[in-house]
């Protein structure tokens, strides 16, 4: 029977200068999946011109100061030459940092990436006492999504071959058996995650080394791409188009073909958007396009949010899409490029349906 004891954070702490020589960054408390040199070069450029930055946050356990929070501030203080940094210092050990430090950026410093809360939510999966969390509790101090969480446990279970722990902690840190919890066995979740894992994988593949036959598009058709996503050849003001719409939008993208035509609202359920236009128009660079597009989706969106596009500048967006585990609904009125999306989706081998 797991200890009962866990760590908890204590909110004792005091603002003062810490060497930076002194602060411990390689206790696993690095939430990010990786650290930014731009954001590195921007901070240190904004502190020399005199800007203020927020105390780091550091646990100090009587002998180590571990670093929870500010690890860009860090950096950059460092290639500036700069010997000490103001820290908050809250007593604690490493891993009352990593609890801390798997919730930071969640609301607010520089915004968190799909693949940052990924690392923080396998972070308490993978440690013998905090994988006994419930999913509720591991996204309240992720600030994630319990669907999120979810489905990253069903991934780290499938890909080690273990049997699912029945235990989990709860908020109150009672032990609860969760083995028959809304009546899905373990293989039912086994075989869902198995769908999932496919799903993600669709972005390794190399479209360049497949052909396939292209589809026949017609204005006013409905396409139904895998599971999740719908493409409408047609305006986006189309009643067809309209009626497929989901009640919320994670995001909301539309693609300018003129300067003269800006959306003058937006949806009411839209929690997020991104406008754009280039003057490059069909010459851009979709390289750099799709750079764009993946951070706003990554920055924007969770598992399973759903995103509306108006116009489809790059055909291979739709394999983005379920790269991120978006869901997408997307209208583009010309024919040939709906046909160039349909053929890039058939080259990884995904189910396309017309409806």
């Amino acid at each position: 029977m797991p200890s009962k004891q866990t760590t908890s954070i204590s909110t004792e702490s005091n603002v003062q200068s810490v060497e930076i020589a002194k602060i411990r960054m390689d206790g696993g408390t690095q939430p990010r999946s990786q650290l930014y040199e731009e954001v590195v070069a921007e901070y240190a450029d904004d502190m020399q011109q005199g800007a203020k930055f927020p105390p780091v946050t550091v646990y100090y356990d009587g002998k180590e100061y571990w670093l929870a929070d500010g690890f860009h501030r860090v950096r950059a203080r460092e290639s500036l030459g700069t010997k000490e940094i103001v820290a908050e210092v809250r007593l604690g050990t490493q891993r009352d940092a990593v609890l801390f430090a798997v919730g930071a950026n969640a609301v607010h410093g520089l915004r968190r990436t799909n693949a940052d809360k990924r690392r923080s939510v396998e972070r308490l999966i993978r440690d013998h006492e905090w994988s006994l969390w419930s999913d509720n509790a591991i996204s309240k101090r992720c600030g994630v999504s319990n669907t999120f969480v979810g489905k990253i446990r069903n991934e780290l279970q499938l890909n080690s071959n273990d049997s699912p722990a029945k235990l989990r902690r709860g908020m109150d840190n009672r032990l609860i058996d969760t083995s028959r919890i809304g009546g899905k066995s373990f293989q039912d979740e086994k075989d869902t995650t198995k769908r999932q894992r496919k799903r993600k994988q669709v972005s390794e593949l190399d479209l360049k080394q497949l052909t396939v036959e292209p589809k026949k598009v017609v204005n006013g058709d409905i396409w139904r791409l895998g599971k999740s996503h719908y493409l409408f050849c047609g305006d986006s003001s189309s009643k067809k188009f309209q009626k497929l719409l989901p009640s919320e939008i994670g995001l909301f993208m539309i693609f300018l073909d003129t300067q003269e035509y800006w959306p003058q609202s937006l949806p009411e359920n839209t929690k997020n958007a991104l406008s754009f236009y280039s003057s490059y128009g069909e010459d851009i660079d979709l390289r750099n396009l799709r750079e764009i597009i993946e951070n706003c989706l990554a920055t924007t969106t969770e598992a399973d949010d759903t995103v509306v596009m108006l116009n489809l500048p790059d055909p291979s967006l739709f394999i983005l899409m379920e790269s991120l585990y978006c869901l997408c609904y997307c209208a583009e009125s010309d024919p040939q490029r709906c046909t160039d999306a349909l053929t890039a989706w058939s080259a990884i081998s995904q189910p396309l349906k017309k409806l």
